[in-house]
């Protein structure tokens, strides 16, 4: 019994040794953050399709585009009940003073140009936002960012409540000409808007 407790400490003392000797089997890489990624939706206001309202009439047989890009702001601004409630209680043809004024009803904060100022444009660009224009002869639309084509060329995506599934691309200088010729109005909501996709921001190698 005496040699067994003499020979216990000399154990502890070689597994405590052993204990920061084993290293490990792969050597592990030091992970690496990665910088900001670029947007990775184009345009940057890009609800997908099955959300997409389509312009819808009133009980006199007046269209609804207004209200229709109004349910694609709200659905981007991640207010999925809202914009179902708002389909189902306003149709019809508005101005740039019933809807705002149906916004302040419901407490919606929004900014808003009536001369066809491209800084709220840019904003929304800036903070993936999208905004509801007058555009087309007595029509209303979504804009949904600025980007550059191929070419370097900047353009305007907007979508079309009449025609939903495909972006319509105009170049920037025209379409902000195009846009004031239709009444320059804006509006875009101050609530942010769904936020981007996801990517993985740790690169860990390989080996």
């Amino acid at each position: 019994m005496r040699r067994l407790y003499q020979t216990l400490p000399m154990l502890a003392v070689i597994l405590i040794t052993l204990s920061g000797c084993v290293a490990p089997s792969k050597q592990l890489a030091e992970p690496r953050i990665l910088p900001p990624m670029a947007a990775a939706e184009v345009p940057v206001a890009n609800l997908p399709v099955e959300l997409r309202p389509m312009n819808w009439t009133d009980a006199r047989g007046s269209g609804s585009c207004v209200n229709a890009s109004t349910v694609f702001n709200l659905h981007w601004s991640n207010q999925p009940q809202l914009a179902d409630w708002w389909r189902r209680n306003h149709a019809g043809g508005e101005t740039s003073t019933t809807i705002r004024q149906h916004h302040d009803r419901q407490n919606l904060r929004y900014f808003y140009t009536l001369r066809a100022d491209p800084a709220i444009l840019d904003w929304c660009t800036a903070t993936r936002r999208s905004a509801l224009i007058w555009y087309y002869p007595s029509h209303c639309i979504n804009f949904c960012g600025f980007h550059r084509d191929e070419s370097g060329r900047e353009m305007a995506y907007l979508l079309d409540n009449n025609r939903p599934r495909n972006w319509i691309k105009v170049e920037r200088a025209k379409f902000i000409r195009e846009w004031a010729g239709y009444g320059g109005f804006a509006l875009a909501l101050a609530a942010p808007p769904v936020p981007p996709p996801l990517y993985d921001a740790i690169d860990r190698s390989r080996s």
